[in-house]
């Protein structure tokens, strides 16, 4: 492994530990106010705060001109807003499902639940005509299994958080799926940043119809607003576009999916959420399916 490919993984690391605590401030601020009220803050500090980091990436040298079929990326703001605003419609989606399960479910449950998204991807991009390998399958029916052990069928408020956050997955395969589309065509550093300012606006507006926010509520959740802004938006995503062009694509799927495995510590350690024998296998069930199916993706047949 030479050095930037070991830079590269470290980085992606990084953001997966970024992305599993990022469930714990996302928990927390589900005390203080409400789900689309916090995506609209997050979102729209976070997209905000990437302008000039985008600035900045786009700058350095070794930011490819082309896109990997060799058509000219599109770098202008205003060419990648159509595209972003795509994509950050189903980052609204998304993050409302998400954000709104985690007022029935736990941090750690959702951390997992969420990572199904990995699994979801190659079974929608078969509709697109992409194709996949029987690994696929055979991860899809470990993680289904593993969703299985995890449910509690007795606790009728958690299934619903549990089934809001499944939703969210598919939604985020679909937004994973559109990202992969638009990448070809336009500079991905400004497509992100234009989703999550489209996401964190949309959010607004829906908070403003559906909810009662109000000032004191955010700053009752200052904290976790923060976290999400800077560590989980900011950071975590600058790592891992400086990370994608050297990390290989079958490591940077382990060490992706660690995010769920993060979470699942960061609900014990900060929010002291026990999961029984039963649940932990379901988890242990999910892991292992997201690693067979990616194992396969990158070994056998890919799109």
């Amino acid at each position: 492994m030479n050095r930037n490919q070991l830079r590269a993984e470290l980085l992606l690391l990084v953001a997966a530990l970024l992305w599993g605590l990022a469930f714990v401030p996302q928990k927390i601020a589900m005390g203080h106010m409400e789900p689309l009220a916090f995506n609209a803050w997050r979102f729209i500090l976070g997209g905000l705060l990437l302008i000039p980091i985008v600035s900045w990436l786009s700058s350095r040298r070794d930011q490819p001109a082309v896109a990997t079929g060799g058509q000219r990326l599109e770098r202008g703001w205003y060419a990648c807003l159509p595209g972003g605003a795509v994509l950050g419609f189903w980052l609204f989606l998304g993050a409302a499902l998400q954000q709104a399960g985690l007022l029935y479910t736990t941090a750690g449950r959702a951390g997992f639940i969420t990572g199904f998204y990995l699994l979801l991807v190659p079974v929608i991009g078969l509709s697109l005509g992409h194709r996949t390998s029987r690994w696929t399958w055979g991860g899809i029916g470990l993680a289904l299994l593993g969703l299985y052990q995890l449910a509690d069928f007795s606790e009728k408020s958690q299934l619903i958080g549990d089934l809001m956050v499944f939703a969210s997955a598919f939604v985020f395969a679909v937004q994973v799926l559109s990202a992969d589309h638009f990448v070809r065509r336009y500079d991905a550093l400004r497509l992100a940043c234009i989703q999550f300012l489209v996401c964190g606006l949309l959010s607004a507006v829906a908070s403003a119809i559906a909810e009662t926010p109000d000032l004191g509520s955010a700053l009752d959740a200052a904290w976790p607003i923060a976290y999400m802004t800077v560590f989980s938006t900011a950071i975590a995503f600058t790592f891992q576009l400086l990370a994608q062009r050297h990390a290989a694509p079958s490591h940077a799927t382990v060490i992706m999916s660690l995010e769920a495995v993060f979470a699942l510590a960061a609900g014990w350690l900060f929010l002291h959420e026990l999961l029984t024998v039963h649940e932990l296998l379901g988890c242990a069930l999910m892991l292992a399916g997201m690693l067979v199916s990616h194992y396969g993706n990158h070994s056998g047949t890919h799109h």
